[in-house]
């Protein structure tokens, strides 16, 4: 029955994430008794007829106080998530076979401590909370990833059995969160091999920018080598250094170059050769079928470029 009930509030949600922040009301919480609060019934009906059979007060007298328990227990697991607020948080993308986690934060906005509250989705463990008075506190699911893409927290259950276990009260939401995974790295992908911006046919190495030109404040997403250590560590702020492009070379990630056995293993070439570049401060484009990146560096232009590839879909091209 409790399997059979689970079941049917889940048809009741909208397959689509919800309006954050999401809030636990009356009308989105279930609850039915657990096993041992079906056993806890059962005893209460066999204390009751011995209790009519013998005329016994006492016993009318413990049926009755063991029955406030129950219903008291079952008030208690209702409240404990009534009122709840919960919101996602920001993702970080990761690598395709490494752990990434899924934050929300839960609000307390009634003041009351809500103890033992249990928070599980199909790609997470199970992780188990306490909130105390009007607080709000950030969870932090876990999840493994084995393959590239998007990944959604996809439903989540907040459930509780908080007071004595006798009653499973639950609520099923759908976060609006997700997370982008990259393609795994080839760490032996083959020698870096671009085109010249501008020149279709012949190939070059970028041998890094020319003469260094000036110096300029720090701006985020300018590349960890392009940093001036030596002014910046004057105690004036962060400086980048910026170099003379007459005669740079731009280098372009070419998806017919990164000859590879399948496509999961080009977009790992490709992958590799967006963090080889970016690690030596060069600027790169990327051409891959249907999506063309311009010629960039600095953190932003980075998640660009392996977004576009964790995110591409195979077609014709293998």
């Amino acid at each position: 029955m409790f399997n059979l009930a689970e079941k049917l509030s889940t048809r009741l949600l909208k397959a689509a994430p919800e309006t954050e922040p999401i809030i636990l009301n009356r009308r989105r919480i279930y609850i039915l008794p657990t096993v041992y609060g079906l056993l806890y019934t059962l005893l209460l009906l066999i204390l009751l007829i011995g209790s009519i059979n013998y005329n016994n007060s006492l016993g009318f007298a413990l049926t009755f106080l063991m029955a406030s328990v129950a219903l008291i227990s079952m008030i208690h697991a209702h409240r404990n998530l009534s009122g709840l607020k919960i919101q996602s948080a920001t993702t970080h993308s990761v690598f395709k076979g490494q752990d990434t986690t899924f934050p929300l934060i839960l609000s307390n906005t009634q003041g009351i401590d809500r103890l033992s509250i249990k928070l599980d989705s199909a790609i997470s463990s199970a992780h188990y909370v306490d909130i105390y008075g009007a607080s709000t506190i950030t969870v932090k699911l876990l999840a493994h990833t084995e393959k590239r893409g998007r990944l959604n927290i996809g439903r989540l259950k907040v459930s509780t059995e908080y007071p004595i276990g006798l009653f499973h009260a639950w609520s099923w939401l759908q976060p609006d969160n997700y997370c982008i995974i990259y393609p795994a790295p080839d760490k032996n992908a083959p020698p870096l091999s671009f085109q010249q911006q501008g020149d279709g046919n012949s190939n070059s190495r970028n041998k890094g920018y020319d003469e260094f030109s000036s110096l300029r404040p720090y701006q985020k997403g300018d590349a960890i080598n392009s940093i001036a250590w030596k002014q910046s560590a004057r105690g004036n702020g962060l400086f980048s250094k910026q170099f003379d492009s007459s005669g740079q070379q731009t280098l372009w990630l070419e998806w017919n170059i990164a000859s590879a056995r399948s496509l999961e293993h080009r977009l790992s070439v490709l992958c590799q050769w967006v963090l080889v570049c970016e690690q030596k401060g060069i600027q790169y484009g990327l051409r891959i079928p249907g999506n063309t990146i311009n010629p960039g560096n600095g953190h932003r232009h980075r998640h660009c470029c392996l977004t576009a590839l964790a995110l591409y879909h195979h077609k014709d091209e293998e």
